[in-house]
């Protein structure tokens, strides 16, 4: 059993490692699909300090600490791209958006697998630090892929709607601003144990079987 200074390390941790994933995996294949933003903004790195939203990052931090991840909550530094550089601006910018959320769900299960095969029992403070990496990841993936402006799900919807009210769901999501996210956040704040619990269980069994304790 890990003392609680040594969780909240691990979990502090985690968090940088899956926002600086997360972030990167935008800009760089905002970057392959043709539009050097992120690159001129110094996005194309794993450095957590250039993609860590304080914000976000706290919320996530004590949502998964204070309810064992039955809420999940949390987002980093959105990485900025030029629509006008892309060749399809809603394909392409579903590519980037969906980008994100795919890579930690690649280093949940990487982190995971090692966990739900037993490869680490001779190792319980390994096998503990790589359950909670799963944990953040897979709060990552979840939360992001809720198609609510302006999380990466709104974006990744409108490569399935008809092009005219796609355009209109961005320029919805340019005018809102935050707005729509805060309202998500006061819902989930009640409800989010109702709603996001479940998926989050299912993929922490799924993939590491176990829930990151302390």
């Amino acid at each position: 059993m890990l003392t609680t200074l040594v969780w909240f390390l691990l979990l502090f941790l985690s968090i940088l490692v899956a926002f600086s994933v997360h972030e990167y995996a935008h800009g760089r294949v905002a970057y392959w699909l043709g539009d050097p933003t992120p690159k001129y903004e110094g996005r194309l790195t794993l450095n957590p300090l250039i993609h860590l939203d304080l914000v976000g990052a706290v919320v996530l931090f004590f949502s998964l600490a204070t309810t064992g991840g039955r809420v999940v909550v949390g987002w980093g530094k959105p990485v900025q791209f030029n629509s006008d550089a892309l060749r399809d601006p809603i394909r392409d910018g579903a590519l980037i958006a969906f980008a994100g959320p795919g890579s930690n769900l690649v280093l949940a299960i990487l982190a995971g697998v090692p966990v739900k095969l037993g490869l680490l029992r001779a190792l319980p403070v390994a096998e503990d630090a790589l359950t909670i990496l799963t944990a953040v990841n897979i709060a990552l993936f979840i939360f992001n892929l809720i198609p609510f402006p302006p999380l990466d799900g709104w974006k990744i919807l409108q490569a399935f709607v008809p092009r005219s009210f796609a355009w209109d769901m961005k320029r919805f999501e340019t005018r809102a601003g935050m707005i729509p996210l805060l309202c998500l956040m006061g819902v989930i704040f009640f409800f989010g144990s109702y709603i996001l619990g479940p998926p989050y269980a299912f993929l922490m069994e799924v993939l590491a079987g176990r829930m990151p304790l302390r």
